[in-house]
């Protein structure tokens, strides 16, 4: 049988303006760009030079790319930042002090401090914060200040961090307890010393499960361990500062409640308690319409009006597991909006198998890494399945007079994903190009997404994919100079 064209799987409303040859270097598997459409902004001369353009070689030597593109993304150099200040500031209290001269409550407030930007990173009113004041950059500011902003998703790195410095600070705290004990001093018990290290132990368990790679192996045991762990963790804070601080009281005779308003910790603890507990006050059970669209995705239905650009968490278990998924307006301004779930894993499968009318809620909708390309003039978004959800959603919410094209890379798109949704992308932005990947291989999306980027003579690239296509496209498109964005994995 006959390789089908390649024109035959790509999506168009608009005939194309000119036909122009390209070429793939992926492997076996790609797809021949011999005769793709390509609607044109100028002219056919000029769609033909950029659609035949190679993609120039990657700049700088390699380890220097691997250094700076891989090992130290802005994510890392957050998270360095965060961690060796942390261990500045040890190294400074043990130079005044003297290692057997520290006083715990500095170390116990260290640690506190810690955990209280930890869980303040990840709070979703602190999130929205950092993004709506992001997006205040006019899009006439300099490119150079605009790439930076952009990077404001990465702000897992002060989380990261903050979470080991303040395990680090408990560390040292254990050894002093310890040490304290086997020496007999008055300040040292057996009940301190069993509280602190199985706090030191939940900790240790809770960084281990959050490593990179544990966690794309036992997601589950991550999810488990982080948030049932953490709550553990801050019981026994609690536990272990009022024991410490019970000591000292009795020593100097005072009442607790007397040293515990002049205690940091106390205050740190309780505000950081506040945050724990502050998103399960918005614990809502949504009512969903499930609509089948085949037997790899489904979308979900809901009545509730979100801002743009939100990514909503659902749970069938809230005490368990959370899933976020990138929501969209529905059509014709009607009331709530929609969210498209494609089969990625245990959970997402079983809902698209037997979808429950009801989920629950947590929280307040976040944004996400795509709401940051309304900071360009010119973008260009790379997406393969499932994430047309979040690409749907911000094509719909753009700024006004921004200039924006899709690149979808799909399976059967009109039979996985629905004629409705295939045609409202359409509807939308007329010279999408989607490419069904069942009759053409899987596409070069770096050659791709660089032709495109300098055919339009865009700002950014933003790409939503699995991990792998998403580290892919970005790398190649970072180390030629070409500002890229796309979710990260690493925390």
């Amino acid at each position: 049988m006959a390789r089908p064209s390649p024109t035959d799987a790509v999506t168009h409303r608009h005939p194309p303006a000119c036909t122009v040859s390209t070429s793939s270097d992926i492997g076996p598997r790609s797809m021949s760009f011999n005769s793709l459409p390509w609607h044109t902004p100028s002219t056919c001369q000029t769609t033909t030079q950029a659609m035949t353009s190679t993609v120039p070689a990657k700049r700088q030597f390699k380890i220097m790319r691997h250094l700076r593109y891989t090992c130290f993304t802005v994510y890392r150099r957050l998270f360095s930042i965060v961690f060796l200040a942390n261990v500045i500031a040890t190294v400074l209290v043990f130079i005044k002090y003297g290692y057997r001269n520290v006083p715990s409550s500095i170390v116990t407030t260290a640690a506190s401090g810690n955990f209280f930007v930890a869980v303040l990173v990840r709070q979703d009113f602190f999130v929205n914060m950092l993004y709506s004041t992001s997006w205040l950059v006019p899009r006439t500011a300099p490119l150079r200040l605009r790439r930076l902003v952009a990077k404001v998703y990465e702000n897992g790195g002060v989380h990261s961090g903050a979470a080991v410095a303040g395990t680090m600070w408990f560390i040292v705290l254990n050894i002093m307890i310890t040490g304290g004990l086997v020496r007999g001093e008055a300040f040292s018990s057996t009940a301190l010393f069993c509280s602190t290290w199985a706090l030191q132990v939940t900790l240790l368990v809770i960084l281990f499960c959050s490593h990179p790679y544990i966690r794309a192996r036992t997601h589950n045991t991550f999810e488990y361990t982080h948030r049932l762990g953490g709550w553990l963790a801050i019981v026994l804070f609690w536990v272990e500062s009022l024991m410490i601080i019970a000591t000292k009281c009795k020593a100097l005779g005072v009442t607790i409640a007397s040293v515990l308003v002049q205690h940091p910790a106390f205050w740190l603890l309780t505000a950081t308690t506040v945050l724990l507990i502050l998103p399960w006050l918005r614990l809502r059970h949504w009512e969903f319409t499930p609509e089948k669209l085949s037997s790899h995705a489904m979308r979900l239905h809901y009545t509730q009006n979100l801002k743009r650009f939100s990514c909503l968490f659902i749970s069938d278990s809230p005490l368990l597991q959370w899933h976020p998924f990138a929501t969209f307006p529905a059509r014709d301004r009607e009331p709530g909006g929609s969210m498209v779930i494609s089969d990625a894993g245990d959970w997402t499968h079983n809902l698209i198998l037997n979808p429950a009318k009801k989920y629950w809620v947590k929280g307040l909708p976040t944004y996400g890494t795509l709401s940051m390309a309304c900071i360009f003039q010119r973008v260009i978004l790379v997406t393969t399945g499932s994430g047309i959800g979040p690409s749907l959603g911000y094509l719909l919410d753009r700024p006004e007079g921004q200039f924006c094209r899709l690149i979808w890379s799909t399976r059967t798109p009109v039979h996985t994903y629905g004629a409705a949704l295939n045609d409202w992308i359409h509807e939308i932005e007329p010279n999408a190009l989607v490419l069904d990947t069942n009759k053409t291989g899987r596409p070069d999306l770096v050659q791709l997404a660089y032709q495109m980027y300098m055919l339009y003579k865009a700002e950014a690239v933003f790409v939503l994919s699995n991990e792998t296509v998403t580290r892919k496209v970005v790398y190649g498109m970072e180390s030629r100079g070409i500002p890229a964005y796309g979710p990260i994995w690493d925390s």
